[in-house]
């Protein structure tokens, strides 16, 4: 009989939850909320791709996982390096065929989408240009969703004729939160720079700052609309340097690693903030819903 788990173990199962999210907050901005079933393309896809970029990050980090991480699926022979490279590949291939059949815009989007993941896993990773790497693939997964208005674009409209400039913006709060959590990821094994915690609150800040641009320049919102999303920005940038400060104070790997399990899991509330941003308050806690059974997963599967 088939043993799934060390497979669930390799995708990060839990963290799947949040490449849904991604795609649900934005296709409801750019939609303003008009959704319909289609979108369960968009949404297969992207944690297609999510679970492939995963699975690829093994392969490619096979040799250093054996000397230093010889519990997970590849290094430990649970799962063969030959069959999980098909493996990550192969949902890469699918995430692109349902990208496809969605639209050929959704399409070219989920190609850019593949070339960041395997620009990450298997070229640019380390130093500050790594994180920035691994936030493009956040970034472009966001715009990924936002395809969603795009459906009857075709190869001779290009992109910029169907989404607005600002709608390329709307990514931007989560590009700088993912690239402060992949920049203080580095130090999960080694807590060797304390220094990379005030790089990640830059980022945070660069986080908030772009979130209430969104907020007071883009998103058409009555008054007291307005001050409700100042005030979660304000309160969810609190509570994110709060952690970082309890980490500063005791910079070692144990406390490091449940930070970024945390950010990590953090990207759903973040994505239910920005659609409660725009208005969109009964979305945002069914993106917020997406937390239980994501949490209740990460009691048995990590997510980093």
């Amino acid at each position: 009989m088939l043993n799934i788990m060390p497979f669930l173990k390799l995708i990060r199962a839990p963290a799947g939850f949040t490449a849904i999210s991604n795609i649900l907050a934005t296709s409801v901005i750019v939609s303003n909320g008009q959704l319909d079933w289609s979108l369960l393309y968009l949404l297969s896809a992207s944690v297609c791709f999510y679970f492939s970029g995963m699975t690829l990050n093994d392969c490619f980090d096979y040799k250093e996982d054996l000397a230093e991480r010889a519990f997970r699926p590849l290094p430990s022979g649970q799962i063969s390096i030959g069959f999980a490279w098909l493996f990550g590949f192969g949902l890469m291939i699918a995430g692109l065929g349902m990208a496809f059949a969605f639209s050929q815009a959704s399409g070219v989007i989920g190609m850019f989408l593949c070339l960041a993941i395997v620009l990450y896993n298997g070229v640019i990773k380390d130093g500050l240009l790594g994180s920035f790497c691994m936030a493009s693939c956040r970034y472009v997964n966001w715009i990924f969703g936002a395809s969603f208005v795009l459906m009857f674009a075709t190869s001779k409209q290009s992109l910029s004729q169907n989404l607005s400039s600002i709608d390329y913006f709307i990514a931007v709060p989560i590009f700088f939160y993912i690239a402060g959590l992949t920049y203080l990821s580095k130090q999960e094994t080694s807590a060797a720079n304390k220094q990379a915690v005030w790089v990640t609150a830059f980022f945070i800040f660069c986080s908030a700052i772009s979130s209430l641009f969104l907020a007071h320049m883009h998103f058409e919102l009555f008054d007291w609309q307005r001050y409700i999303a100042y005030g979660i920005v304000i309160l969810w940038s609190l509570l994110m340097l709060n952690k970082l400060r309890v980490v500063f104070a005791d910079f070692v790997p144990e406390n490091i690693q449940k930070l970024i399990g945390f950010m990590v899991i953090g990207v759903i509330p973040l994505d239910a903030l920005i659609t409660a941003m725009a208005g969109h308050y009964l979305y945002s806690l069914f993106i917020l819903a997406l937390l239980p059974p994501c949490r209740m997963l990460n009691k048995k599967l990590y997510v980093t």
